[in-house]
């Protein structure tokens, strides 16, 4: 055992002899989905070990890379699990620090005389991997397949593509991620109540015999430049905002991904600014623009936009306090919503573009070691005048949760509240929801609900997570956004007489325990087996799913 600690020691303190003075600044975005890293500096950062703003996702290689070597001074206090997670994370961040020449592909040094162990390799394996003095580039395949079994039906996702990524200089960083995905029965459409992400679906799916099948493909990546306390690019990705466990109530990933101007400051460690100008997907049909050329009508959408901002102000280490606003509008681009710096809804006021306005706020507290607690809140249609009027619909969501990790060697406890008050996340113009692709791009469930979730996490092997979870939800009917109609007996707007729940239309229970395990770099296996029992009289919930049933499922991927 010892004889392992030190050989750890040895390996991690090799790694400095890379490690120039300062990380390079060039920034390519590390998608969400890569949950181990995230989760890893989760835990690092509710050790006090590193600070981290986990209000704003996803993070850049480049951050994540700097926080791994901050935690080589910290090495003494991590236990042989937390070491060699470190010891892994690094050989795949290390192309964020590494100087020298290198080529790599897959099958170079793997046998003969020269072979060179997996476990003794300093770096990742990659496809093809190359680095020299001012170019860095990398490339690898994305395979998988997820499949799904309920007791009244079975089903499958698979998808495949490739990532790309290169660093040129100091400053430029640019990358891309294609995948194209297959799923046999459509479970992740716009109306239904699930985290998955979803997509520009092709249904039915022609050239296959199963017309329940949907196809879509994902592209992300992007161009971006950045110095020693700046970022800005032209990406294609999703964002996630607001502390969470279990789906986040600001900005989520459940929308398919979208172009935007995308700007991170952060000049001094107190503070940081994050900024992004998007471009979203209306599927709302300009009917004046779309053509009809006889043999078939060509549909132009109304061109759809958001401006979004959040300022994150750490008082004091550990304890970050976050605001923020956002705007929907459409038809055409002002260029006062691309001054990242704006409280949006004045600059509506002034233009009167009838946009459609947000607020939120985010408190995330890790003063105490080992517990990380957070509050998170999101306003839609915020007046401080109708504050504290109780007869005045109040569309917000609120989130409150904590973790406790390591309260046993390796095991920690994770409980969160949703509440999402009637009409958050809507809007009256359908040129200006809070969606894109038809998808909300806040919280999954939607208005009108209510959520309640705690799972246990273990680790008892370095890669291997081990998770049991309980979640209870429940939605009202979803209303309709007439703020501009007026009730003929009160005279009141009729919104504010829509109830908080006064009915329940889906309701769902579960308990799930689930197993992953990282074999390498980006290949996971995972099992999962949930009891699920759903009470459905809305549609938001596909019919393998509905009622009392135990769902298993096994995902293996290469890539994510």
């Amino acid at each position: 055992m010892a004889l392992r600690k030190i050989s750890l020691l040895i390996f991690i303190l090799s790694t400095s002899i890379f490690i120039p003075s300062q990380v390079n600044s060039q920034v390519v975005w590390q998608h969400v989905d890569h949950t181990s890293i995230y989760e890893f500096l989760d835990e690092m950062a509710n050790m006090k070990l590193i600070e981290i703003n986990s209000a704003v996702k996803p993070y850049s290689r480049t951050f994540i890379s700097e926080k791994l070597l901050e935690l080589n001074s910290h090495i003494a206090v991590l236990n042989q699990r937390q070491r060699k997670e470190l010891e892994y994370f690094i050989k795949e961040y290390s192309k964020e620090f590494r100087a020298g020449k290198e080529m790599d592909y897959i099958g170079k040094n793997y046998f003969g005389q020269g072979r060179i162990p997996f476990a003794n390799r300093a770096r990742r394996a990659d496809l093809f991997y190359y680095r020299d003095t001012v170019f860095m580039f990398s490339l690898n395949p994305i395979l998988g397949a997820n499949f799904i079994l309920s007791d009244s039906a079975s089903m499958y996702h698979r998808w495949n593509g490739a990532e790309m990524m290169f660093y040129a200089g100091k400053y430029l960083g640019v990358y891309a991620n294609l995948r194209d995905n297959y799923i046999s029965k459509a479970i992740t459409g716009p109306d239904y109540l699930v985290q998955e992400t979803g997509g520009g679906f092709k249904n039915p799916t022609y050239g296959f015999s199963n017309r329940d099948a949907v196809e879509y493909s994902e592209m992300r990546g992007g161009i971006t430049a950045g110095g020693k306390w700046w970022n800005l690019g032209l990406v294609k990705e999703h964002n996630v905002w607001g502390n969470n466990y279990n789906g986040a109530n600001i900005l989520s990933d459940r929308a398919p991904s979208f172009a935007q101007i995308k700007l991170q400051l952060n000049p001094y460690k107190w503070i940081e600014l994050n900024y992004f100008h998007g471009w979203l997907s209306s599927k709302v049909a300009d009917s004046a623009a779309t053509q009809n050329y006889g043999t078939g009508t060509t549909t132009i959408y109304v061109p759809k936009y958001m401006a979004a901002n959040m300022l994150t102000v750490k008082p004091v280490k550990h304890l970050n306090v976050s605001i923020g606003n956002s705007i929907v509008y459409s038809r055409s681009i002002n260029a006062g919503y691309l001054i990242p710096v704006m409280f949006f809804k004045s600059l509506d006021h002034t233009y009167s573009t009838l946009g459609n306005s947000q607020m939120f706020i985010d408190i995330s507290s890790r003063n105490l070691k080992n517990f990380h607690f957070f509050a998170t809140g999101y306003f839609d249609d915020f007046s401080f005048g109708r504050l504290f009027d109780d007869n005045v619909w109040k569309p917000w969501s609120f989130k409150l949760g904590g973790r406790a990790n390591n309260i046993l060697s390796n095991l920690s406890v994770t409980a969160e509240y949703t509440r999402n008050n009637v009409l958050a996340w809507k809007h009256y113009n359908p040129e200006t929801t809070f969606e894109s692709t038809k998808y909300n791009m806040g919280h999954y469930l939607r208005d009108n609900a209510n959520e309640y979730f705690f799972m246990i996490s273990w680790k008892p092997l370095p890669k291997l997570l081990v998770e049991a979870s309980w979640l209870n939800a429940n939605k009202g009917p979803e209303y309709p956004d007439l703020r501009g109609i007026y009730d003929p007996v009160t005279g009141e707007p009729l919104v504010y007489s829509y109830p908080f729940q006064e009915e329940i239309v889906w309701e769902k229970t579960s308990f799930g325990l689930s197993a992953s395990y990282e074999i390498m770099h980006d290949i996971i296996i995972r099992g999962k087996a949930e009891y699920s029992d759903i009470n459905d009289k809305a549609g938001f919930t596909p019919d393998q799913f509905k009622g009392k049933q135990i769902i298993t499922s096994f995902m293996m991927t290469v890539g994510f």
